[in-house]
């Protein structure tokens, strides 16, 4: 792995978020990550049933951008504004609990 490989891997985070559907929730979730200077890699989002959102985004942070856990102070008020669950997490840490 490359310096710049492994300095990026520190800074990818995992974001989740379910709840019941409602509009605005990618864009608002978004806009927090972009207002934080992290750059979105991937994302997925379905509604299941009808009414149960759920997205998984992968991110990298800036490093001049603000510490993990402004971010998810940020994305914890989120979640509450919108009637929703948030969970960010390091990818590190992600892979590791998901490990089979």
């Amino acid at each position: 792995m490359q310096q710049d490989e492994a300095e990026g891997a520190g800074r990818r985070v995992v974001v989740t978020v379910q709840g019941v559907d409602r509009v605005g929730i990618v864009a608002r979730v978004t806009a927090v990550l972009a207002e934080a200077r992290a750059n979105l890699v991937d994302i997925a989002q379905s509604v299941l049933g009808g009414h149960l959102f759920v997205m998984v985004a992968v991110a990298d942070l800036d490093p001049e951008g603000p510490p993990f856990d402004a971010l998810r102070a940020r994305l914890d008020a989120l979640a509450a504004d919108l009637g929703v669950q948030i969970h960010i997490q390091r990818e590190a840490i992600f892979r590791a609990m998901h490990r089979v």
